[in-house]
């Protein structure tokens, strides 16, 4: 038969103390969650931001603005705005970040499109889980469906930085 035994009062105390030190602790680890939540929503809202005011920009081969972009000089330019540099290529833009499911797509991720052949051939920036904005030979910088009869048949994947 076991028997606790009473515990002092100064282990009261120093039990506690620990006790209030780990509930410290977690809230200010939760606290670091949220602001690193509200950190990212305003970095992907930058980054939104300045891939739409370049709508009706035109399109140029290589090009990385400021008035003319092919689709990832269109991205790397947004996202420079919030300060992140990506490489001026959208298959090394698609090797960034990790991973998000189609249904998962926030604003300020990258989508990637097949276009011109196998794997991700054109990259554009969410504007909301089904929309995007990127730059198109066809009619520059545009915002457009990701789940169009074109679009959407053409989608590789998006990824989140």
């Amino acid at each position: 038969m076991n028997v606790d035994l009473p515990i002092s009062p100064d282990e009261q105390r120093v039990e506690r103390a620990a006790q209030a030190q780990t509930l410290l602790a977690l809230a200010e680890r939760k606290q670091d969650r949220r602001d690193a939540a509200a950190r990212e929503v305003r970095a992907s809202a930058e980054v939104v931001d300045a891939a739409r005011s370049q709508i009706g920009d035109g399109y140029a081969y290589g090009g990385s603005g400021p008035d003319g972009f092919d689709c990832s000089g269109l991205t790397a330019f947004a996202f420079a705005r919030s300060g992140e540099r990506l490489p001026h290529n959208s298959q090394a833009q698609y090797a960034l970040g990790r991973s998000v499911s189609r249904d998962d797509i926030k604003p300020g991720d990258l989508v990637f499109f097949s276009t011109a052949g196998p794997g991700a051939s054109h990259v554009g920036i969410a504007t909301s889980r089904t929309r995007a904005v990127s730059a198109t030979s066809s009619g520059g910088v545009m915002e457009h469906s990701t789940t169009d009869a074109y679009w959407g048949g053409h989608f590789v994947g998006a990824r989140r930085l």
